[in-house]
Order: structure tokens, then C-alpha cells, then sequence
């Protein structure tokens, strides 16, 4: 009868131990899948704002149109500009000495440059799947936001001011779609997740910004993902 309770006893303490460790590989796995997700989806959307940003130089205003967005991504120019900051010793007369002046020099290459060079450098642009986050076999797109608003400047109620602002953001619970449903719902609630909305978003439908909500952790994995992208490519 002892024996038996001793393997009763292994037994149970076994599987106990193969749950635990189960579940405590469970929440690595997840956490490694969801970082390597949120990467891939952030770093899209900074080359969505990025390709807002000089839309707007070249339009006057951002678009809430993706085609409209890859289009011109796809055929448009721009000027490649190079700053350098530099300093000299300048005359200043209310002073009567040579004083040292910080000044930037602007040197504008005539030569225009591709907005999708300018974008993704040496990285392969796909017309067909930006905008969309690959995710599980799935695709989920990017949505685009863009508005305006006029303000009063001051007391003059003439002097108008107009603010434009766009948003891309993409639901927290698609990009982690297929991943264990309980995990996913308290990462979506999680308060110290990289991502501390439902949503991953960059800029504001109600003032202009270019800021992501997302935490260092995810351009770090971003860093090393491109990393790791230029070492595969070396070895080619």
C-alpha cells in the first residue's frame, strides 16, 4: 500500500512539475512571439509616418487614403538634403569682441531622390502589403486617419491657424491574433505592456504629432531585427 502511494505520489508531482514548467514556457514563448509582432507592426507604422510626413511637405495636408499614401511612395521625389552644424568666431559690435556663433550649414543636393529609397533605404518595398500587418497567414490593414483644425492665434479673431494631424493605428488584439486567448486578453488590459492601449498607434486625431505609443523595448527590437536583416544580407 505504501509503495503504491509513493508512486501515486511521483506520479502527481511529476505532472504537477510538466504543468508548471508548461506554463511557465508558455509565458516565454508568448512574450518572444508578441515582441517579435509588435516590432514588425511598429516598424511599419514608423515608415507609415514617415511617409505622411513628406506627403504633407509635398501636398500641404496628410491623407487618410493608403492607395493615395503607396502611390506616391511609389512614384514621387524628393530633395536629399545634408545639414552640418558647425561654428566660427564673429564680430559682435554691442560687445566689441569675436564672440563664438553655432550656426548649420545647409547643403541641398539638386539631384532629387526616390521617396521610397528615402523611406526604406536598402529595404525592400512591397507595394502590394503595406499597410498591412502580416500576422498568422493573415493580413490586417493599418487604419488611416487624417484631419484639420483651425484655431484662433491669440486675441485676433482673424489670425486662423490650421493644424493638421493623422493617425495609423491597428487594434492590439489583431496583431496578436492566434496567440493563446487568455495571454492576449491580459496583454491587452496590462498596464506594463510595451504597448499600454488596445491599440498601436502613431500620431493624434486631435493635435499634430508624429509620437508612437510604443515603449524603448520595442525599437530595441526593432534594432535588432534590422540588425540581423543587414547581417543576412552581407552574407549573400
Amino acid at each position: 500500500m505504501k509503495n503504491i502511494l509513493k508512486v501515486i505520489l511521483v506520479v502527481t508531482a511529476l505532472g504537477l512539475a510538466f504543468l508548471i514548467y508548461r506554463s511557465i514556457q508558455g509565458y516565454v514563448d508568448f512574450n518572444r512571439e508578441k515582441m517579435e509582432r509588435y516590432a514588425t507592426a511598429v516598424e511599419q507604422l514608423q515608415d507609415l509616418a514617415l511617409a505622411e510626413k513628406l506627403y504633407k511637405v509635398a501636398n500641404g495636408e496628410y491623407t487618410a487614403s493608403l492607395d493615395t499614401l503607396k502611390n506616391y511612395i511609389n512614384t514621387a521625389k524628393v530633395l536629399n538634403i545634408s545639414r552640418k552644424d558647425s561654428s566660427a568666431y564673429v564680430f559682435d559690435k554691442s560687445k566689441g569682441i569675436d564672440v563664438m556663433k553655432n550656426f548649420t550649414i545647409v547643403d541641398t543636393i539638386v539631384s532629387p531622390v526616390s521617396v521610397k529609397d528615402s523611406i526604406f533605404g536598402n529595404r525592400d518595398f512591397n507595394y502590394r502589403n503595406f499597410g498591412y500587418i502580416p500576422v498568422n497567414g493573415k493580413k490586417f490593414p493599418i487604419e488611416l486617419y487624417a484631419s484639420f483644425n483651425d484655431r484662433v492665434v491669440g486675441n485676433d479673431s482673424t489670425n486662423i491657424q490650421r493644424d493638421y494631424f493623422f493617425m495609423g493605428s491597428i487594434d492590439k488584439a489583431k496583431v496578436l491574433d492566434g496567440l493563446d486567448e487568455e495571454m492576449v486578453s491580459r496583454e491587452v488590459e496590462d498596464e506594463s505592456s510595451p504597448i499600454k492601449s488596445d491599440i498601436i498607434k502613431v500620431g493624434s486625431k486631435s493635435r499634430p504629432s508624429l509620437e508612437g505609443n510604443w515603449g524603448t523595448d520595442v525599437d530595441v527590437k526593432i534594432q535588432e531585427k534590422r540588425i540581423k536583416r543587414m547581417k543576412s544580407e552581407l552574407k549573400k
